[in-house]
């Protein structure tokens, strides 16, 4: 028996998988704040305005992965592809970004002539279902997060990825990313408001990454019961210190024990904002180290 590392995607890939998570995630959280929890208008443009940016970074770095024109058109062409439904996904995103972001720029009084091009009965148009943009949105972010986990485990040569576990442990450690930028938004913001909300995206994330913790274990435990190759996998992840210290420990534990004692014991004081800030950087850093080193251990088994 022989394994043989996956040589398909590399990091280019892991970057777009995060950035595409990260942005989905963003814009569906704050979507779900405006619709439950009111809006910050100014904080939600910086938030949907960045979480196009990500998404749209990350789509450049997966075209530029399929440079292959053959491999480009069978995968854009083909229904039966995940990175077809993933276009169509984006290009829901975007559209639901744009038509929800226009109106909140109206808060941004350098903004507001670029507004005041779009013809005010359409601009008034969006105001009045910006809410209804709001919920679009929501559900577009959604798609786009579990969807990067779908592309990935749509591989049946490579069994750790093969498993329904991996989108779910995907899209969970998207909205954890999300949350933690928002987060980091929210705590550079001087906006009363943000400052309030920024202590239920703090429990949100805690959660999250609870959740993400008990998939994470029960992906684990997936691998271990898999063929052969999904075992090696799991077991050189293990042996790799940057996934068990770097993920695991500094992207995971560490934030979710600085997030723990922040909603307990700090009551958010100005002293807290940075072990916040560091809380929500390990946590984007968790999350790239996540999908790399998924893609890192994608193992062929080879029965010689």
């Amino acid at each position: 028996m022989s394994f043989v590392h996956q040589e398909v995607w590399h990091w280019q890939i892991a970057t777009y998988l995060f950035l595409g998570g990260l942005g989905g995630a963003t814009f569906a959280i704050g979507a779900i704040l405006h619709l439950f929890e009111g809006c910050d208008r100014k904080m939600l443009s910086i938030a949907v305005l960045s979480g196009m940016g990500f998404m749209g970074i990350g789509t450049i770095f997966l075209l530029a992965d399929m440079l292959q024109p053959m491999k480009a058109l069978y995968a854009l062409t083909n229904p039966s592809s995940w990175i077809f439904w993933g276009v169509i996904f984006i290009n829901f995103y975007f559209l639901m970004a744009t038509v929800y972001v226009i109106p909140l720029l109206r808060s941004w009084p350098k903004l507001v002539l670029i507004v005041e091009i779009i013809p005010d009965p359409i601009l008034d148009l969006m105001e009045r279902f910006n809410r209804l943009a709001a919920l679009g949105g929501s559900a577009a972010g959604f798609l786009v997060a579990i969807y990067t986990g779908l592309l990935i485990s749509a591989a049946p040569a490579i069994s750790f990825w093969n498993t329904p576990a991996l989108p779910l442990l995907f899209v969970i450690s998207a909205f954890s990313t999300g949350a933690a930028y928002l987060l980091l938004l929210s705590t550079f913001s001087k906006n009363d408001y943000a400052h309030k909300i920024s202590e239920k995206l703090e429990q949100l994330d805690a959660g999250l990454i609870v959740t993400e913790l008990i998939i994470l274990g029960a992906y684990f435990n997936f691998a271990f019961f898999l063929p052969t190759g999904a075992r090696a996998s799991a077991a050189e992840l293990f042996e790799t210190p940057f996934f068990v210290f770097g993920f695991m420990g500094a992207g995971l534990l560490l934030p979710l024990a600085i997030e723990t004692y922040s909603i307990f014991f700090s009551k958010h004081s100005k002293q807290s904002a940075g072990v916040v800030i560091t809380a929500s950087l390990l946590v984007l850093l968790g999350g790239f180290l996540l999908r790399y080193y998924v893609l890192h251990a994608g193992l062929y088994q080879y029965p010689w």
